[in-house]
């Protein structure tokens, strides 16, 4: 269902004005009601209408105010249904109207139709648009300080609802209105589980698949957790253009958000600094333990980052979601040692793996500054030689080189780095204007538009980056991934495979996309 919350006159976003010269106008048709009434309100407008229910500007004679009004459809359900839901729907409604917070539409009012008997409620009316709206009008993403401001508000008003016990079960961009002064506000906190339990019974999808946690999938409960990474996937999502969880069908999201690792945003946006690939990464993990507990510390953590205090914002991203899980297994393991022992092998695991982490992200972020062509070109130290050169002894030795009387010079017995693997990419499709990207090892090695089909070859296509059509690895396994998009997003697949490149070896990695699948091929 559209969103309430619309505007019929024009207005302005200043926050999304990229340059600060273009303006954001809205102009949104309205329909002439076919209801005069409901209750005491007069209703002025049809500003939405969906499976659920139609959605209304009304004006309050009593209050003087505009609201908006949402009725909810109970056509279809036999009696008992009907009477259990009236009353969750009056649970709801006095759970949700309790919510007060700027970041909230506030329900004033819960009512039924006089005539109809089908319930509806009274809304704050939010002049504004539905951010999903605001998303479509923009190409899909939005200026990366709109974004984290947005996710910022709403992990603030999430945590207000979740202090009261109020989950919302079904945040997505339709769900979250955008006001002409440019602040974020969720929608149908309350009507979202009514929503699930009435298109359950007459047979349809539940939720939106895409922005779903893997629990809500598995018919498991959702807690504010389950929030949080919905607004993961939405910030996410406002940053690169793309929902992490894509695919041709709702089975494959579906099995994209249980079992698939997204591509980082650093992937797609390369000005995003690693911290807020981080907060993100924490957001949308797989394991609800592994996320952010509460909307306040996910918020904490984007204010840390708005502030550019970004090393911070990275430490405790990245190293809580990292180190906290280790812990847990750790002290799950040493439970039945004495306190002493408990104590201080955690605290060393703790030193090591912060160390270890450190050292890893220091490396990953010093390889990928360099651009793709350089790294790939790059000959492996010769610590990552087969047969490495022993250890130097800690005890000291006999300095006999210094009695040597003739010059000879010194031989260096490290051994040689072995020869680079070439790896030749080719994709075949049929597309006109589609994106390839492909990652080794995490690294992103090509990003470019794909040759549209011409006459002389309408479906063979050679993907080359820098005008070479063959890349250099170092020897050894390797994590390959392949992901191509078309203009429209109605195509979208990703596909991994792990490889081992012998020392001088020479490959083609052959991708193949069909209409309705993506082959991947290392010969």
């Amino acid at each position: 269902m559209t969103c309430y919350g619309y505007c019929g006159n024009q207005g302005e976003y200043p926050f999304l004005l990229t340059p600060p010269t273009e303006k954001l106008n809205i102009q949104l048709p309205v329909r002439t009601p076919v209801l005069q009434s409901l209750g005491r309100y007069q209703i002025e407008a049809e500003i939405g209408r969906g499976a659920m229910g139609v959605v209304y500007r009304a004006f309050d004679p009593k209050i003087h105010r505009d609201v908006a009004i949402k009725t909810i459809s109970l056509a279809g359900q036999d009696a008992g249904d009907e009477r259990e839901y009236r009353e969750r729907f009056a649970q709801e409604a006095r759970a949700a109207g309790r919510l007060s917070h700027p970041g909230i539409v506030t329900i004033f009012d819960a009512a039924e139709d006089p005539d109809t008997h089908e319930p509806y409620l009274v809304m704050e009316y939010v002049a504004g648009k539905a951010l999903s709206k605001i998303l479509s009008e923009a190409n899909g993403k939005l200026p990366l300080h709109a974004a984290v401001q947005f996710a910022q508000e709403i992990a603030e008003a999430l945590d207000c609802a979740h202090s009261q016990g109020v989950i919302h079960r079904d945040i997505k961009p339709a769900n979250i209105l955008v006001t002409k002064e440019g602040h974020a506000k969720i929608a149908d906190f309350g009507v979202a589980r009514l929503n699930q339990e009435v298109v359950t019974q007459t047979g349809q999808v539940v939720g939106s698949p895409a922005y779903m946690a893997p629990e809500q999938m598995l018919g498991k409960p959702a807690d504010a957790r389950s929030d949080l990474f919905s607004l993961g996937v939405i910030l996410y999502s406002m940053i690169t253009g793309f929902r992490p969880f894509q695919g041709n069908s709702a089975q494959t999201v579906c099995f994209k958000v249980m079992n698939v690792e997204p591509v980082p945003v650093t992937t797609f946006q390369h000005e995003v600094p690693p911290a807020l690939d981080a907060i993100i990464s924490r957001a949308i993990a797989k394991d609800p333990d592994d996320r952010y507990q509460s909307g306040a510390e996910f918020s904490r953590d984007l204010q840390e980052f708005r502030e550019g205090d970004q090393s911070f914002a990275e430490a405790t991203s990245f190293f809580a979601r990292v180190i906290a899980k280790d812990l847990r297994t750790a002290n799950a393991a040493q439970s039945r040692l004495e306190p002493y022992r408990r104590f201080s092998s955690a605290v060393i695991f703790s030193a090591v793996l912060a160390i270890a982490v450190l050292g890893w992200r220091v490396s990953r972020t010093h390889n990928s500054s360099l651009p793709p062509a350089v790294v790939s070109e790059m000959r492996p130290a010769p610590i990552h030689a087969t047969n490495p050169a022993p250890p130097v002894s800690t005890i000291p030795k006999p300095a006999a080189h210094k009695k040597r009387k003739t010059k000879e010079p010194v031989q260096d017995t490290a051994p040689l780095a072995p020869e680079n693997s070439k790896v030749q990419v080719e994709i075949q499709h049929h597309f006109n204007g589609a994106r390839a990207s492909v990652w080794f090892d995490d690294e992103l090695v090509f990003d470019q538009d794909l040759r549209d089909a011409d006459t002389r070859h309408p479906l063979l296509r050679a993907v080359e980056m820098n005008q070479i059509t063959s890349f250099q690895f170092a020897p050894g396994k390797h994590y390959l991934q392949v992901r191509v998009v078309s203009p429209t997003n109605t195509y979208d697949q990703i596909e991994t495979l792990e490889t081992e490149l012998e020392p001088g070896s020479k490959h083609v990695l052959r991708v193949n996309c069909d209409k309705k699948k993506m082959q991947v091929e290392l010969q």
